[in-house]
This record gives structure tokens, C-alpha cells and sequence, in this order.
């Protein structure tokens, strides 16, 4: 019997082929998906350091173990030590209350009397507060066994993204030259795609990320003059909360200074309040504009999408992981829309001179 084969089947084949295995592919790298992401952006970030270490050793596999050395030094090693103290204080700061957890009367008692004197009403005596410390405090307890049985496993995929980091930085051409190979598009194009991604990833690290620094650095020096409570969980949480926009850092100021007013530090809680809505703020309302001045990028509301939807996708990293992911579709989705709707030839001509952001 003699074998069917042509040119167009021999074509069907590879595909039906290649779409299984890519199928196959995409589930064996699934679980580890966000540690190539992190490793990517990493890499990224770290890349002009490795230039420096390249230039100054003429060693590729040298620079590049030089510079995740340097980067885990001054960026990795304080975030563990920041999260290890961040526990103890979690479970300080449950053990500090644990008086309102065995008898919530007594919180329901302080913060209704204490609300009925500054609103002058009632209208929050069928409040349950002792309720809602508890689930809090449950919540706190879930989250530090959650971090704390989760280390082993961090372990593992800090030491996964290092290994994947360090082959990204020491075969940067071998792999920008793969995909040049790979991706059917002209070099042009590649350059003009790749030009606008490091813009948008630019502007989202130095309007958010950077701005999130900077507005927790200024938060910090406040509830140090003003004796804010567990400055160390209260920053990290200023941290986290800069970051969502809109919001922001008063989720946190704001509700610490009326704790403090509270307990009875009146001055201090109302000095904390006003620090953050003069000088705290005014990060929000001037700093972040400029530094995204640039009309074309990632709006506000998909960044916020961005950052809660990366949180549920891939936890606490998605914060840097899922805006940047939603920055890097809107950029596709806008070449999407470019070849596919209908343009007179001249007019896609003239478009392909234009930079698409």
C-alpha cells in the first residue's frame, strides 16, 4: 500500500503536532509561569548592572553571578528580613490584643462610646466591632501560617528564578535572537514593539512602584514623629496600599490616626492626619503626575485591575506582575485593532511610521 503524503498534509501534520505539544509545554511550565515572569522582569531591571559587571570583567557567566548577587543583596535580603520581623510583630500585635479576643465586650464598649462622643450619635451602637477585630485577627493568624508554611516552597522558586535570571542575563543575544527567528515579524516591527513595552514598563515602574517608595519613605518619617503604633506592620501595609490607585496610602494613615485619637493621643492622631493629607498626599497629587506624564499609557483603572487581579493570580508578587501584564496586552491589543480593521493602503502606510503605545 502506498503511503498518502503531500505537501499540504505534511503542513496540517506539524500544526495539529505543534499545537498538542504546545498544549503539553504550556502545562508543564504552568506552575512554575510567575517565577519566569518575576525572572524576566528581574532580568530586566537588573540588566544595566550587568552591563557594568560585563564591561568591567569581560565575563559574561562572571557579570551575571555578580549581579544577581548584588541584586538579591540590596533588593531580596531586606525583603526577607522585612517579612521575618513582619511576622513577629503580626503575632505581637495579636498577643498585644488578645485582651479585646477573650472579652469583646469591652472593645465593643471603648469604640461605641468613643464614636458617640465625636459623631454626637448612636447610629453605630447595633455595631458589632468585637466581630469584625475577630475576623481580623483570624485573618492575621490564617496569613502568618499561610507565609510561614509557604517558605520552604519560596525557597525553592527564589532559587528556580536565580538559575532562570542568571541564563537570561549571560545568553541575552542567543535569546533575542531566537525570537527574532521565531517571531514572524520584521525587525522593524520587533524594535518598535520591544521600544514601546520598555516605555509603558518605565513609566508603570517610576508612576506606581517608585512613587509607592517614595510616598512610604515620607509616611514613615510621620508616624515616627507622631509615634504611630507597629510602624513596622503599618509601613509594609502603607507599602502595599500606595501601590493601588485611587486609593492609596490613606487606607492606612487615615485609620491609624483616628485609632490614635482613640486611645486617648489626640495631638499626635490629629498631627498624623493632617501630615498625611498635606504632605503624605501631596506625593499622590503631584510627584505621580509628573512622572506619568505621558498620556498614552496604562490608565489608572486598568492598573488597578491589573493589581488586585494579579494578587488572585499569583499572590503577593502579582502586585508587580499583574500590571504588567495588563500594560503589555493593551499594547498588542492596539497593533490587534491596527491590522485588522479596515484602512485605505495609504492610510496603513502612513500609521506604520507612528509609534503605537
Amino acid at each position: 500500500m502506498s503511503r498518502i503524503y503531500t505537501k499540504e498534509s505534511e503542513k496540517w501534520f506539524i500544526l495539529a503536532i505543534s499545537c498538542i505539544f504546545l498544549v503539553l509545554g504550556f502545562i508543564v511550565i504552568k506552575g512554575i509561569l510567575g517565577v519566569i515572569l518575576v525572572s524576566a522582569i528581574y532580568s530586566y531591571f537588573l540588566f544595566p548592572l550587568y552591563q557594568y559587571y560585563n564591561k568591567k570583567t569581560n565575563n559574561e557567566k562572571l557579570a551575571a553571578l555578580l549581579t544577581l548577587c548584588s541584586g538579591t543583596f540590596v533588593v531580596l535580603f531586606p525583603l526577607i528580613l522585612i517579612f521575618y520581623f513582619l511576622i513577629l510583630n503580626l503575632i505581637k500585635l495579636v498577643l498585644q490584643y488578645q485582651i479585646f479576643i477573650e472579652n469583646p465586650d469591652v472593645l465593643n464598649e471603648i469604640l461605641i462610646g468613643f464614636f458617640e462622643k465625636f459623631t454626637n450619635s448612636n447610629i453605630l451602637s447595633t455595631v458589632n466591632f468585637s466581630e469584625l477585630f475577630n475576623t481580623l485577627v483570624l485573618y492575621i493568624l490564617n496569613f502568618t501560617k499561610e507565609f510561614t508554611s509557604s517558605i520552604p516552597s519560596g525557597i525553592v522558586y527564589f532559587l528556580i528564578s536565580l538559575f532562570i535570571s542568571y541564563y537570561i542575563l549571560t545568553y541575552n543575544r542567543k535569546l533575542l535572537k531566537s525570537f527574532n527567528n521565531y517571531l514572524p515579524l520584521s525587525y522593524k516591527k520587533q524594535d518598535e514593539i520591544l521600544t514601546n513595552i520598555t516605555k509603558n514598563l518605565k513609566v508603570l515602574f517610576k508612576g506606581y512602584f517608585l512613587t509607592g517608595v517614595l510616598q512610604t519613605i515620607v509616611a514613615l518619617f510621620g508616624y515616627i514623629i507622631f509615634g504611630a503604633p507597629n510602624i513596622l506592620i503599618i509601613t509594609f501595609l502603607t507599602l502595599i496600599a500606595s501601590l493601588i490607585p485611587y486609593l492609596g496610602s490613606p487606607l492606612i494613615w487615615v485609620p491609624i490616626s483616628f485609632y490614635m485619637i482613640v486611645i486617648g493621643d489626640t495631638f499626635n492622631g490629629i498631627a498624623l492626619l493632617l501630615y498625611g493629607t498635606f504632605i503624605i498626599s501631596m506625593i499622590d497629587n503631584f510627584v505621580r503626575p509628573y512622572l506619568m506624564s505621558n498620556k498614552e499609557t496604562l490608565s489608572p483603572p486598568m492598573v488597578f485591575i491589573g493589581f488586585v487581579g494579579g494578587i488572585f493570580a499569583f499572590g503577593i508578587i502579582g502586585i508587580i506582575i499583574g500590571p504588567i501584564i495588563i500594560s503589555i496586552t493593551f499594547i498588542f491589543l492596539k497593533y490587534l485593532v491596527k491590522y485588522f480593521q479596515f484602512k485605505p493602503e495609504q492610510e496603513e502606510d502612513d500609521d506604520d511610521e507612528k509609534t503605537i503605545i
